[in-house]
């Protein structure tokens, strides 16, 4: 407790710093000189990153992000997750999650199940539309239009993949149950054998590559609640199991870890997918694997505030509490909109990959009976769930 009279604070000490402290003190804070950003023709979206790094402001906080994510390409036996929200599918960002995976530059996913059927109408060879905010929605919802915000996309089209779901049920077993990643596995691995592959998109390419789709809310969009009425329609009851997908997310970064390498995560937006990704650190314990070091990049872009005192704005410092990330992580975080940086950072990074031989990261398949086996770094596969411990 402070007396009168007595300094209560650091303020009351400085007012009496010597002439060569006060210059000394202040010195301390002009280190590090702020850079004007001189864009110049030719100059590439890797060298304007660094760029913004020398800048200030969300110039340097984004420029974080971006070499952050560099960074851990660039570092041996580093698995990179991915959570991602938001309607970025119908916006067109599908071709650009698509080239993420094709080379390489993640080795696992959390998204929503929303966003993965709106890939599936994709590669169905089918659009989204320019549209407007500026309209009559009533009108919309009689024509069958769905909009998202200021793009539609056609109502009808989207029911058909109730029938490409359905076709693809028939290939599943109802004697055993599904993680929702070996579910969209397995439709990524059917659709170009089926007469419905008619583009590459992100659940094709992410199945060919052995990149996991993880889902913390599967039900919550067509691509499952279309299996659903293929129950009530059928009577076959083709289960999800969540529970043990929980397990399998912890597994990969077990295997990572014990392989000498360390895993760290970029969350694009918030949600379910953000604590998912997560929680495949702070749940060591379900896996008896309290040892496992926690993610050592938490690179973040959120429009979500911290006052909430919700997941989706929480700090990567926060996380730390929960014993998501490391002591030590390295922290970018860029408060706005994550889109339009997700396809300049994923431009940047390719063209600051160009002629390195292809990334080879960890790959995950899964077994007839939905063991899910990891390959990391090249290495032996790993069954996971008998070098692990559950069922």
């Amino acid at each position: 407790m402070h007396h009168s009279g007595e300094p209560h604070d650091s303020t009351d000490k400085l007012q009496h710093l010597s002439d060569a402290e006060y210059e000394r003190r202040r010195a301390e804070f002009f280190t590090s000189p702020i850079d004007r950003l001189q864009p110049r023709p030719g100059m590439g979206g890797a060298e304007l990153f660094r760029a913004m790094q020398r800048a200030g402001g969300p110039l340097r906080n984004l420029a974080g992000v971006y070499l952050g994510w560099e960074e851990m390409l660039s570092r041996d036996r580093q698995a990179i997750w991915l959570t991602i929200a938001g309607a970025y599918i119908p916006f067109g960002l599908g071709g650009t999650l698509h080239a993420i995976i094709e080379h390489r530059l993640v080795d696992v996913i959390v998204t929503t199940p929303a966003q993965i059927t709106h890939d599936l109408t994709e590669v169905r060879g089918l659009r989204h539309y320019h549209g407007t905010p500026q309209v009559d929605d009533n009108l919309l919802q009689r024509l069958d239009i769905n909009r998202y915000w200021n793009t539609y996309g056609d109502e009808n089209e989207l029911n058909e993949n109730e029938d490409v779901i359905a076709e693809f049920a028939e290939t599943l077993s109802d004697a055993r149950a599904y993680t929702p990643s070996e579910y969209f596995y397995r439709l990524g691995l059917w659709l170009p054998t089926s007469k419905h592959g008619k583009a590459d998109g992100m659940i094709t390419a992410a199945a060919r590559q052995g990149i996991p789709i993880f889902c913390p809310s599967p039900a919550d969009g067509d691509i499952t609640t279309d299996l659903a009425h293929y129950r009530k329609r059928t009577g076959r009851k083709l289960l999800l199991d969540p529970v043990k997908e929980a397990l399998d997310t912890v597994a990969v970064n077990a295997v990572v870890e014990d392989a000498g390498g360390r895993a760290g995560l970029i969350t694009l937006g918030g949600g379910a997918p953000r604590n998912y990704g997560q929680q495949s650190m702070a749940c060591a314990y379900m896996l008896d694997r309290r040892d496992l070091q926690k993610h050592n990049y938490g690179l973040r872009i959120s429009l979500d505030p911290v006052e909430t005192g919700g997941l989706s704005g929480s700090t990567i410092s926060e996380g730390k509490t929960w014993k998501k990330y490391a002591a030590d992580a390295t922290v970018a975080e860029h408060y706005g909109d994550f889109m339009v940086p997700l396809v300049q950072m994923t431009q940047a990074l390719l063209e600051a990959r160009a002629g390195q031989p292809p990334r080879t990261g960890l790959r995950v398949r899964y077994a007839d009976d939905g063991r899910m086996l990891v390959v990391a770094f090249g290495n032996a596969e790993v069954d996971v769930q008998t070098v692990y411990g559950y069922a």
